[in-house]
């Protein structure tokens, strides 16, 4: 009984962003971490790394790679994209990294992450080549 007491403070007194899963993100020689949402799609695309893919530049807001499997696509989506942040889209099976804000309406997403140092992430992003190749692993 004193264990259960114990892990329900514990619980209770964890912050969030200190209690979720924590992801590596190398893009060249930088890496980033990541913390990875709670959700259905991002625990299925994460559960499948490393990831090695080769990630191409789209619209002038991010880079895409297609997955060579497919993640359940029934988490909460979202247009609003934000800088800095990985997501899910199943129009072309693809992990997503954004480097800029952009309303992508009628097209919605699955947030799958946040890049911890997302200024910096998107600075080297901007000024990449058109493909790169990233490694996301724990």
């Amino acid at each position: 009984m004193k264990f259960f007491i114990t892990l329900l403070l514990v619980m209770l007194f964890v912050p969030y962003s200190e209690a979720a899963e924590k992801i590596s993100l190398k893009i060249g020689d930088d890496n980033f971490s990541v913390e990875a949402e709670d959700n259905i799609t991002a625990q299925e695309i994460f559960k499948n790394i490393p990831l090695n893919l080769k990630m191409t530049r789209y619209a002038g807001h991010e880079y895409y790679s297609e997955l060579s499997f497919r993640p359940n696509f029934e988490s909460e989506k979202t247009s609003h994209i934000k800088a800095g942040h990985l997501y899910y889209w199943d129009g072309w099976n693809a992990f997503v990294i954004n480097y800029e804000d952009c309303d992508i309406s009628p097209y919605k997403v699955v947030h799958i992450g946040s890049v911890d140092e997302a200024e910096k992430v998107c600075d080297l992003l901007r000024n990449a080549d058109d493909k790169i190749n990233i490694t996301v692993k724990k």
